[in-house]
């Protein structure tokens, strides 16, 4: 394929399934292996420390993430990481995306623990939680944990290892409906503070956003100043999920009685601009000017620290058609489009873009829609067997081509591909 860097996540589950703090030697010896081969052939290894999921005992003994004792078995668990994996690993991302975790699984039964306040179905029937409370005091700890394990990286392992940490986030691009009214743009930004400034302020500056400092009060944790402190020296880099946005405008409807965190930023979202869709798609809309939006956001706003865009992918729905499967023409100019945007921040130096990673490699089974949306590059088809999509084989020609100019960057591609060719580029990428 040509790639020279590798995103994957540990399973915490597995290298420590109790609190004892003793590896299974078994799975540290599995990743060992993958490390080794991924360096051998040339291939970075970046690699992830949470990604929606920990120890069941953890959930047992105190209730997860709704205790501060997570903390420290989570720098316990990022500890033997760093120890047995950072003499190769030089890029490592402490949590995936929790700013969206956190109110999917604490306001809502999306995602594990699924808790939510009882009685209020609008997100899901929960037997027990509190919608209001519970996806801060989550998200809080969730901090308090990165900037822990990255503290101990970077005063007991960086000078030796000599590698990077930091955290990936989730950044859906939030546009004002009406760009000249001024509720709908404080609306926006009020959006963008609930979601990704919720975590990227604390990490920039030490606090959350004064919108959710006022709007919150006291439902809102706060830091102390050494836990401020080592927020804002917590990371190397930054690393960006980066994929579609939608409109937002101010919400008519004020709770005298907050529900939850999903009513707490006060806006009604839609893809609909005067009946035009935002952008292509069914899953999530193909946007690419958002990529400038976001990339402008973070130099604006937090001073253009370094970015890795950690996922950029486009889910198309399965069908029993091989062949439908691996013509996704759409994805490719999906990938074009926002490739060329992202480019284009960097050579006119608005953005310190350091990498980009796809979305994914292979077809996954996917936390809320299973197999029936596709994101891999690669077809996987009902008895494991993977094929190469046009998305395959374009990624492989861009990578690979060894002129820089704009034309052979982004090659076009015929609108079909036969069996045959796709046989023949299966062999070719092997």
């Amino acid at each position: 394929m040509g790639v020279d860097a590798f995103r994957f996540s540990l399973a915490w589950t597995r290298i420590l399934s109790d609190r004892s703090g003793t590896p299974n030697a078994e799975v540290v010896s599995h990743y060992n292996a993958l490390i080794d081969k991924l360096i051998a052939n040339g291939i970075e290894p970046h690699v992830t420390l949470w990604a929606e999921d920990h120890p069941q005992a953890l959930e047992d003994a105190y209730g997860g993430l709704l205790s501060p004792v997570f903390i420290d078995d989570y720098v316990t668990y990022a500890n033997v990481c760093f120890t047995e994996f950072g003499d190769r690993v030089k890029y490592w991302i402490t949590f995936d995306e929790p700013n969206d975790y956190a109110g999917l699984a604490y306001a809502s039964t999306q995602s594990p623990p699924g808790r939510c306040t009882p009685g209020l179905t609008r997100h899901g029937n929960c037997s027990q939680g509190n919608s209001s409370t519970e996806p801060y005091i989550a998200a809080h700890n969730i901090l308090l944990a990165h900037a822990a394990a990255a503290k101990l990286y970077k005063t007991q392992f960086q000078a030796t290892q000599e590698g990077y940490i930091g955290i990936a986030l989730w950044f859906k691009w939030y546009e004002p409906l009406n760009v000249t009214n001024s509720s709908d743009i404080a609306a926006a930004k009020r959006a963008q503070d609930f979601f990704f400034g919720w975590f990227m302020d604390p990490l920039a500056f030490g606090d959350y956003p004064e919108t959710m400092q006022i709007m919150l009060g006291p439902r809102l944790p706060t830091f102390t100043e050494e836990q401020a402190r080592d927020l804002r020296h917590s990371f190397d880099f930054v690393g960006l999920n980066a994929i579609t946005a939608t409109y937002v405008t101010d919400s008519d409807l004020v709770q005298e009685a907050y529900e939850g965190y999903f009513e707490d930023m006060r806006v009604t979202v839609t893809p609909y601009r005067d009946g035009e869709v935002i952008g292509k798609g069914d899953n999530e809309f193909a946007v690419p000017w958002c990529m400038k939006k976001i990339l402008d956001y973070m130099r604006d706003v937090y001073h253009n620290p370094p970015v890795y865009i950690t996922e950029l992918g486009w889910g198309i729905s399965s069908t029993s058609d091989v062949t439908e499967n691996l013509n996704d023409t759409e994805r490719v100019e999906f990938f074009e489009s926002y490739f060329t945007t992202v480019s284009q921040t960097i050579s006119d130096g608005t953005s310190d873009v350091r990498g980009l990673f796809t979305w994914s490699l292979i077809d996954g089974f996917e936390f809320f829609l299973g197999s029936k949306v596709r994101f891999g590059l690669f077809y996987v088809d009902d008895e494991w067997r993977r094929y190469p999509r046009a998305s395959a084989v374009w990624l492989q020609r861009f990578l690979t081509s060894s002129n820089t100019s704009s034309d052979n960057l982004f090659p076009t591609h015929s609108s079909s591909f036969s069996s045959s060719q796709y046989q023949q580029q299966l062999l070719d990428l092997n």
